[in-house]
């Protein structure tokens, strides 16, 4: 869940984080005129507040497509005095 100014709060599915990571890393890979494309992403829950996303590029040249993998970790007032 995430706060907003004013104390409201957001809670995004897994499905909108994708959407969300595939649209911002478009954008980033068009203004850095990196020749891929995002061809899909999905998250994974990885544990306790973990997530994992996957994501799948394509090259616009070669056509090769390849994977990359991150891990996000707890918020870190979650992980507070956890040992």
């Amino acid at each position: 869940m995430t706060r907003l100014q004013g104390g409201q709060s957001v809670q995004f599915t897994r499905d909108d984080v994708a959407r969300i990571v595939a649209s911002v890393l478009t954008k980033v890979l068009d203004e850095l005129n990196v020749p891929q494309r995002v061809e899909g992403a999905a998250v994974h829950p990885a544990g306790d507040a973990v997530f994992l996303i996957d994501i799948v590029m394509r090259n616009l040249s070669t056509r090769e497509t390849w994977g990359v993998s991150l891990t996000i970790p707890p918020a870190k007032e979650q992980t507070d005095g956890l040992t």
